[in-house]
């Protein structure tokens, strides 16, 4: 299993609309729900990135603008291009239940600073939508997810 950062923001500067998180995690349907799109993944790092995404993979659902993790999700198909051919593959549908923290954390907080500095998805700047998290990485930002939200410890680990 990989691990994946999605990164959204709810002010896309120069942009009508942005997207929020809690759209998602707020979901009741019981399809997938389908993640991306050209209007939103443009770039041709995360067009490589989603073409290695596979079926149950995991997500960090990270809110740019807020520098939060909101909580987790699982892909529920592999990446796949919009318009079949094209060479971008710029969807991944997300499988319908996620987990939502209830203390998202906030990756610029004080207390976060020294681990997330080091984590090459959450580096300022760091381009696109869809980020790999390194093998390395992984249980630190888990553990630092588990000690925001202790009293959802056991959901956490269950849920993966």
């Amino acid at each position: 299993m990989n691990v994946w950062v999605y990164k959204v923001n709810a002010k896309r500067p120069g942009r009508l609309t942005g997207w929020h998180f809690d759209a998602y995690f707020r979901y009741r349907g019981g399809k997938p729900y389908e993640m991306g799109g050209g209007g939103w993944i443009r770039s041709p790092l995360s067009w490589q990135r989603l073409r290695h995404v596979r079926a149950g993979d995991l997500f960090l659902c990270y809110q740019t603008e807020e520098r939060r993790i909101y909580g987790l999700a699982r892909a529920a198909t592999p990446g796949y291009e919009e318009r079949p051919g094209s060479g971008r593959f710029n969807c991944v549908d997300f499988q319908p239940r996620g987990l939502r923290l209830r203390r998202p954390l906030n990756v610029g907080a004080p207390a976060q600073r020294r681990l997330f500095a080091h984590v090459r998805a959450f580096t300022v700047p760091s381009r696109g939508t869809i980020h790999r998290l390194a093998a390395d990485e992984w249980p630190h930002v888990l553990q630092a997810l588990i000690a925001e939200n202790p009293d959802q410890r056991d959901a956490i680990l269950r849920w993966l």
